[in-house]
C-alpha cells in the first residue's frame, strides 16, 4: 500500500475535502428540483379601505388539521377542523397598517378542487389534499398607505417554507417572500426596498441551487490559476446575466421541462470534458461556459418568474436577484478556491499530480450525479412532447 509523504499529506487531505464537497453538493440535489419553486402563494387585492387575500396553506402548518397524519387533510377533517384551522390562521396571519388597527371581516377555507364555488360546504367530491385553500377579508381604518404582513404558517416540506406573495392596489403591484426567517413585510415600500429584498432573495436562491453549484464545482477543479479562474466565471456571469435579462423582458422563453434536463445535461457535459481532457484552452472553455451559462440564466429566470416579477419593480427586482445571484456564488467559490490554493502551497513537487488526480475524480462524481439528475427531470420533458 503506498503511504502519503508529510509533504503529500496536506494537499491528500485537501482532495478529500473537495471531493467531500463535491459529494455532499449532489447528495443534496438528487432529492430537490434545482429551483424548490414554493407550493405556499398568495394574493392579496386592497379596494379603498379593504383587502381580500386568498392564499394556499400546507396542512402541515397547522396543528390537528391532519386527525390521521397522512399528509393530506380530507373533507372530512375539514368540517371537523374548521373553527381550528379558522382561530389558527385569524392569529398566525395577519394584515395590518400603520395607520391604524385592522378587523378581519370573514375567513373562508376551502380544498384546492372544492366544487363550491361562493358557498361554506365542501363536498364529498373534493379529494384529500396536502394544502388548503383560505380566503379571508380585512378592513382598515382608512385606505391605507403601506401594508403590513406577518406570518408563520409555514410548513415541515423543503417546498413549504416560503409563501410568495403579491399585493395589488389599483395600477401599483409589489411582492413579499415570506419565509421562516423572513416573516414579517412591510409592502408599497418603494423601488429600493424591492432592491434590497431580492438581493437576499438571490444568495438564498443561488445557495440553495443545487445543480448551479455543481457545475460552478466542476469548472473551478478543471483550472488552478487566477486567469482561468476569473475568465471562466466571467463567462459564466455574463452569460446568464443577459438571458436573466432577456427572459425577464418577455424576449426570451423555453419551458422549466426544458430548461431543468438542459441544466443537468451542461453539468454531465463539463465533467465529460474534464475527463477527456478536451476544450482546455482557455479560450474554449470560456466560450462552452458562456454556452452553458445561457442555460442556467434561463434557469434563474424561470425561478424569478414564479416568484412574481411584477413590471412596476422590474428594474429594481431584476438588478437586485441579479446581484444576490452574483454575491451567493462568490461566496460559494471562496471555499473552493481557497482549499485549491492552499493545496497548490503545501503540495509542493506533487501539486500537479494530485491537481490532476482532484480534477478527474471530482469530474467523474459529477458525471454520475449529474446523470441521475437529468434521468429524474426527463419526464416532464416528455410528458412536454408527448
Amino acid at each position: 500500500m503506498m503511504v502519503a509523504s508529510d509533504r503529500q499529506r496536506p494537499f491528500v487531505a485537501v482532495r478529500w475535502l473537495l471531493a467531500m464537497m463535491l459529494i455532499m453538493v449532489g447528495l443534496l440535489a438528487i432529492p430537490a428540483r434545482a429551483h424548490m419553486l414554493p407550493r405556499q402563494n398568495a394574493t392579496l387585492n386592497l379596494l379603498g379601505d379593504k383587502g381580500y387575500l386568498v392564499i394556499s396553506v400546507p396542512v402541515s402548518a397547522l396543528a390537528g388539521a391532519d386527525t390521521n397524519r397522512d399528509g393530506a387533510i380530507s373533507p372530512v377533517e375539514l368540517d371537523r377542523g374548521r373553527g381550528s384551522i379558522t382561530a389558527q390562521f385569524s392569529r398566525r396571519f395577519r394584515v395590518s397598517s400603520p395607520d391604524g388597527p385592522t378587523k378581519t371581516g370573514f375567513v373562508w377555507i376551502m380544498l384546492p378542487d372544492d366544487p363550491v364555488v361562493g358557498g361554506s360546504v365542501t363536498l364529498p367530491s373534493a379529494a384529500p389534499s396536502p394544502d388548503l385553500v383560505i380566503l379571508s377579508g380585512v378592513r382598515f381604518v382608512r385606505p391605507p398607505a403601506k401594508v403590513m404582513v406577518t406570518t408563520d404558517l409555514f410548513g415541515s416540506g423543503a417546498d413549504e417554507r416560503q409563501i410568495t406573495l403579491r399585493a395589488r392596489r389599483g395600477d401599483e403591484v409589489d411582492l413579499a417572500l415570506l419565509t421562516p426567517d423572513h416573516g414579517t413585510h412591510l409592502l408599497f415600500r418603494g423601488a429600493w426596498a424591492a432592491f434590497g429584498d431580492f438581493i437576499r432573495t438571490g444568495i438564498t436562491h443561488i445557495l440553495g441551487g443545487y445543480d448551479h453549484l455543481l457545475f460552478l464545482m466542476t469548472i473551478v477543479v478543471a483550472g488552478s490559476t487566477w486567469r482561468y479562474w476569473i475568465g471562466v466565471i466571467t463567462s459564466f456571469t455574463l452569460a446568464h446575466s443577459v438571458t436573466l435579462t432577456l427572459a425577464a423582458f418577455g424576449l426570451v422563453r423555453l419551458p422549466s421541462a426544458v430548461i431543468e434536463p438542459a441544466i443537468a445535461f451542461s453539468i454531465l457535459l463539463m465533467g465529460a470534458l474534464n475527463l477527456l481532457g478536451w476544450g482546455t484552452r482557455l479560450k474554449g472553455r470560456t466560450a462552452i461556459v458562456f454556452a452553458c451559462g445561457l442555460l442556467h440564466g434561463l434557469g434563474f429566470a424561470s425561478a424569478l418568474e414564479q416568484m412574481g416579477l411584477t413590471s412596476q419593480y422590474r428594474l429594481a427586482t431584476l438588478g437586485g436577484f441579479n446581484l444576490g445571484v452574483e454575491i451567493g456564488q462568490f461566496a460559494f467559490l471562496l471555499l473552493p478556491v481557497g482549499l485549491v490554493l492552499l493545496g497548490r502551497r503545501l503540495g509542493g513537487d506533487r501539486a500537479g499530480a494530485v491537481g490532476t488526480s482532484v480534477t478527474r475524480g471530482a469530474s467523474a462524481l459529477a458525471c454520475l450525479l449529474a446523470a441521475i439528475m437529468l434521468a429524474t427531470r426527463m419526464g416532464p420533458l416528455i410528458d412536454l412532447y408527448r
